[in-house]
């Protein structure tokens, strides 16, 4: 029984070194805790320690403790000895009770492990795995992640007066929950991705795929501010909401996948197709679910922004496969949706990620970046949104008519550029032209007004306005789809031009 709970403890200790008391690349190179080692009889200077953002999230200031001696109750010599240790190094003694530290201060909670039950004592009911037991611990630290302080408790719940109790397994295997999170920091916000499963081998095979056994995991070890997307070219560094770092994280396993397959592959074409069914069929045989936790420092403590629970695996990663396999280039599209200031990328995705239209939106953010002349890649942008469209929209508007408004929008700048040539004005110039003539054509609120403004271009640059789409297609659709579909043909060529590439 003491070698196993020897065994215990050790496994909880380096837990600790890893998850609660860690120093950043900065804190070893400048060392501030004053500490002295009696049995070497010597006084040191040794880094600080912090706990990793996930940790951080349920330790405070008293969650710190200190072995060392009260600068007060320190005698000769070795009082001596600290004033000028620490006039030579300009340090200072740890706290308001300015301790002399005999070791680093931990901030990991002290468990006990395998106690010694008193048969005496009336067992209780743990509330995660249901055991009976002499030996209760109070919820205290977020066990599982779940649940709050025993105060907290007792302030949010009138009925609260008793909180839930653990039985010190639960409270033990809790600990580890951190090690399978996966995290990153940004400024103060945190989020946590936690992959889960009712199925316990599901559980660990999927922690084999995007947990701590993953390729995935990456740790920043000079600052831990995070234990992913440590890549140069990671898609993960660049979110900053937690449907980016949803797309982004189960982007990346795509890549991943498919990076080993293409270096081991000696066989036909259709290697990387199997390695996407092996890998979608792991995740059809039990739920599986990615959750992300968002949140924010709030002065003490946290604030929870947003809590996404996605168990749409299966959609995502046949969505992106056949993306791949259309041309469209998801990676590049994830960039080419930022736009500082506004939270148009996390509206877009967020909405593919729960099976919604993303045309509208799409258009909005288009025009606004086109017009302001920012670079983007709008035929991948272009290619993506129709092929979406279709997968999830496809008995509203078919492919067909799709193309019918697209080329429409593609036909008024080629017209508006070629009638420009013709007059020996520069492409320059005509793009300046039809830049005012797309605001009015995109301000159409009816499909009088719509049909008008073709007319005023049919007029203008002599564009050819099909009895088909005047008199059938629009009958036959939502006009404002038609209309934002047009608006995004003639948005991919103006943008090729403009930036002069050919990207139609």
């Amino acid at each position: 029984m003491d070698t196993l709970r020897a065994y215990f403890e050790t496994c909880y200790e380096i837990l600790a070194e890893r998850y609660w008391n860690v120093s950043t690349i900065k804190q070893k190179e400048h060392p501030e805790l004053v500490v002295y080692d009696k049995e070497k009889d010597e006084i040191t200077l040794m880094p600080k320690r912090n706990p990793t953002p996930v940790v951080s999230l349920f330790t405070g200031g008293s969650s710190w403790k200190r072995d060392g001696i009260p600068y007060s109750d320190i005698t000769e010599p070795l009082k001596s000895r600290v004033d000028e240790f620490l006039e030579k190094n300009k340090a200072e003694l740890w706290g308001k009770k300015e301790l002399l530290l005999l070791t680093q201060p931990v901030c990991h909670q002290k468990l006990t492990i395998l106690p010694k039950e008193k048969k005496k004592e009336k067992s209780e009911v743990c509330c995660v795995c249901g055991k009976h037991s002499h030996y209760m611990i109070e919820v205290g630290l977020p066990s599982f992640l779940l649940f709050a302080s025993s105060t907290a408790t007792k302030s949010f719940n009138s009925q609260g007066k008793k909180p839930a109790k653990l039985c010190w397994e639960c409270e033990f295997i809790s600990k580890f929950a951190v090690e399978s999170a996966s995290y990153i920091r940004k400024n103060d916000s945190t989020f946590v991705i936690q992959v889960t499963s009712p199925d316990i081998d599901k559980l660990i095979e999927m922690q084999r795929e995007f947990g701590s056994l993953s390729s995935l995991r990456m740790l920043d070890d000079k600052y831990f501010y995070a234990n992913i997307g440590q890549e140069e070219d990671s898609l993960i560094k660049k979110c900053s909401a937690p449907y980016e770092l949803l797309w982004a994280f189960m982007e990346e396993k795509y890549s991943l996948l498919l990076k080993e397959t293409t270096e081991g592959e000696e066989t036909s074409d259709d290697t990387p197709d199997n390695f996407f069914f092996e890998f979608i069929e792991k995740l059809s045989k039990m739920p599986v679910q990615i959750n992300v936790f968002y949140a924010v420092d709030s002065g003490q403590t946290f604030l929870t922004k947003n809590l996404v629970l996605y168990d749409e695996l299966g959609y995502f990663y046949r969505l992106i496969h056949h993306m791949k396999k259309s041309g469209v280039n998801t990676r590049k599209l994830f960039s080419s949706l930022y736009e500082e200031k506004y939270a148009f990328r996390e509206k877009i995705l967020r909405n593919v990620l729960r099976k919604s239209s993303i045309l509208r939106h799409i258009e909005q953010f288009a025009f606004r970046m086109v017009m302001r002349e920012q670079r983007i890649s709008m035929s991948n942008i272009l290619k993506f949104t129709i092929e979406y469209e279709q997968i999830i929209r496809g008995d509203e508007m078919n492919k067909e008519q799709i193309e019918t408004a697209v080329n429409l929008g593609k036909q008024i700048v080629i017209q508006a550029v070629e009638m420009a040539k013709a007059e020996n004005e520069s492409e320059k110039q005509a793009l300046k032209k039809i830049k005012g003539d797309l605001y009015q054509l995109r301000k159409s609120r009816t499909k009088t007004d719509f049909i008008n403004q073709l007319n005023n271009l049919q007029f203008r640059y002599g564009i050819a306005v099909s009895k088909n789409i005047l008199e059938g297609i629009l009958e036959e659709v939502d006009f404002e789809d038609f209309r934002a579909y047009c608006v995004l043909g003639a948005l991919n060529i103006y943008n090729a031009k403009n930036s002069k590439e050919k990207e139609d």
